[in-house]
């Protein structure tokens, strides 16, 4: 009867690690205006929802207050919102993006409650997620095969078959790899697991991955001797001020390595938009949100223009400049925190940080789920994306096992 009731529960939680896998290997994938994570996250992962850890209330409260500053900002304004309609018009998509925040919160209530119901470790937990996710790049792998035999674009797009296996482009999907990656680096150390994610990253072509890789890299030489090790201890007053002082410049350089295509876009843009000006590459994205971001920053620097909204008022003359008004869905590509910037404002930035801050203890090994959790997003990653906050639900497990 124990044997049977263990079975029961090895297969329920093995069920639902798969699910989240999926989940983050499938986070632009939708039906209809839902995406396949928030699905699950609304029918299945609720019913193993026994309860949210406390702590997490901090980034519930947060993002409350990012709800009521985005209706107070929609209601008094004259900025010009575009309307989609739908859920993709004003108002509407501030509250759209809060549930989604807060679906965001019960995925990563799943390692907690699956620890406290099905009695797993933290170890047992990040080995079957990354197997599956192993299992299912190697699909992704095999698909991309074919799509360069067949000369096809289900995994990949553009004349190079650039992998973005089921993400939108290549680049988050490669930001994605890179933090499995440094998931099986801390835990594992399976060098297999290193090549197939490697080649599936090399494939993407990602620059936010191969930066993230390189940060990753970083934390993994300083992990590994007991001597730098001392550094990530906040106890050392001095060493562990020179390795932020250090981890920030590195930072630094390869985000400016990162946009430095950008950056030389825009210094000849009007030149650009000349030649390319039906070019969605160059019209919408990274390109046009580095002009059109700081506009809208500098016009509204403190409770920013509302939750989703950059796409709403982005064809704003007086926030677009040169650039052409677009009718289709467009966002910045460039992460969390600078999209918090924009549509929170600088009161939202600080919010969102001290929410941090106040959850996460920098030092030793928790370092490494912080900079897990925020890396995703200064890279790239859409604070709404599902993956970061599965990370985030490892670390409350981990606190949970180094406290309770």
């Amino acid at each position: 009867m124990i044997f049977i009731h263990a079975k029961k529960n090895f297969t329920i939680s093995s069920t639902l690690l798969f699910l989240t896998a999926i989940a983050c290997q499938l986070t632009d994938v939708t039906f209809g205006p839902v995406k396949v994570w928030e699905l699950m996250a609304i029918i299945i992962f609720p019913l193993f929802t026994r309860k949210i850890e406390t702590r997490f209330f901090i980034f519930i409260t947060v993002f409350v207050l990012f709800l009521i500053l985005s209706m107070i900002k929609a209601s008094y304004t004259d900025i010009f919102y575009f309307d989609y309609g739908g859920l993709k018009s004003k108002y509407i998509i501030s509250i759209v993006r809060f549930i989604e925040l807060m679906l965001c919160i019960i995925v990563a209530s799943v390692p907690f409650n699956l620890a406290r119901i099905y009695n797993i470790s933290l170890d047992i937990m990040v080995r079957r997620f990354i197997n599956y996710n192993i299992i299912f790049t190697l699909a992704i792998l095999f698909l991309f095969i074919a799509d360069f035999t067949l000369g096809t674009n289900v995994v990949s797009y553009g004349p190079s078959h650039r992998l973005r296996a089921f993400y939108v482009e290549g680049g988050p999907y490669g930001l994605f790899l890179s933090t499995l990656f440094f998931l099986e680096a801390i835990f594992f150390k399976r060098k297999i697991f290193y090549a197939i994610l490697l080649v599936a990253l090399f494939l993407t072509q990602s620059k936010a991955g191969f930066a993230s890789l390189a940060v990753f890299f970083f934390l993994i030489v300083v992990y590994k001797y007991p001597l730098l090790r001392s550094f990530t201890r906040p106890r050392n007053i001095f060493r562990f001020l020179t390795m932020v002082i250090v981890g920030i410049a590195f930072g630094a350089f390869i985000l400016l390595k990162v946009s430095e295509g950008y950056i030389n876009e825009l210094n000849n843009i009007s030149e650009s938009l000349n030649e390319r000006g039906d070019d969605p590459s160059l019209v919408m994205g990274r390109i046009a949100a580095t002009y059109i971001g700081p506009n809208i920053i500098l016009d509204n620097p403190y409770v920013g223009v509302g939750l989703g909204a950059y796409s709403l008022v982005r064809n704003d003359p007086q926030y677009r400049g040169p650039f052409p008004v677009v009718s289709t869905w467009d966002l910045t590509g460039l992460g969390g925190f600078f999209n918090l910037l924009i549509e929170n404002g600088s009161i939202g930035l600080i919010l969102f940080i001290l929410a941090i801050w106040k959850y996460f203890e920098f030092k030793g090994q928790h370092l490494i789920f912080a900079i897990l959790f925020i890396i995703p997003f200064i890279f790239g990653a859409q604070l709404y994306m599902v993956y970061p906050w599965f990370y985030l639900g490892f670390y409350s497990l981990y606190r949970r096992e180094h406290y309770e």
